[in-house]
């Protein structure tokens, strides 16, 4: 666990059921990618205006992801051109409950995203036709190719306000794989709040505006195939990867 993540041993829990309420799946999200120094500022705002999730004696979680996407990546270039009805297809483990769905993430409008997921034995290395259709139901352009692009892992820390009305995830120690390499960033964390309404007030917004610290957009599929692939096309991500170089 880093330095920075030591305020989680003193916090009020929340346990997975009493999270259920907030389960967001409509939402709206806001990803900030925060230095250790950055976190740093907002740690107090978190300890006293949040629960934590934990799960039989976890506070912290390590998440597997399988990213699903087409031999021509039509789902990264949809977001690399900017497609707002774009989506997103991955398979997800939860190593410390040893639970695994199947995802789809649908960006919807600029800033709300909607998800379906369905719960699996295990972690998912290819797709059947049953779920292939149901991806293809979420596009018209031919889906015939969809395979694994990425691995991936990290660590996260789940997040309550005390009034139940917005979740906050931070995510660290992020590891990108595929068959020919590995990549591994220990140096920022990525901050996401996630909200049913964008007039919410969240404390954490305030303190990060207070701190000068910008919203800032992330994907990790897309920040995995640019960490991965040296021949994709990239100029539209170039922002967000010289804010991370900074970093």
């Amino acid at each position: 666990m880093k330095s920075n993540l030591n305020f989680l041993k003193s916090m009020k829990s929340i346990s997975l059921a009493e999270m259920d309420s907030v389960a967001l799946l409509n939402r709206i999200d806001n990803k900030y990618v925060l230095s250790e120094e950055q976190l740093a500022l907002i740690v107090d705002e978190i300890a006293q205006n949040y629960f934590v999730l934990e799960i039989n004696g976890h506070r912290v979680f390590t998440y597997e992801n399988n990213y699903f996407d087409t031999k021509d990546l039509r789902f990264y270039y949809d977001h690399h051109n900017g497609y707002v009805n774009r989506i997103k297809v991955r398979s997800r483990k939860y190593l410390e409950t040893n639970s695994s769905f199947f995802e789809i993430k649908k960006k919807e409008k600029v800033d709300r995203t909607n998800k379906i997921r369905v719960s699996l034995d295990d972690i998912l290395t290819e797709l059947d036709n049953e779920k292939s259709q149901t991806v293809k139901s979420f596009s018209r352009k031919s889906l015939d190719d969809l395979c694994v692009i990425l691995n991936n892992r990290f660590n996260r820390v789940t997040f309550i306000n005390k009034n139940f009305t917005e979740r906050m995830t931070l995510d660290f120690n992020i590891q990108f794989s595929d068959h020919k390499k590995t990549k591994e960033f220990n140096n920022f964390y990525v901050l996401e709040i996630k909200q049913s309404k964008s007039s919410n007030r969240s404390p954490i917004t305030e303190q990060l505006k207070k701190n000068n610290i910008r919203e800032q957009s992330f994907s990790k599929y897309i920040f995995g195939v640019l960490s991965l692939k040296d021949n994709v096309r990239r100029n539209n991500f170039l922002p967000i990867l010289k804010n991370i170089d900074k970093i």
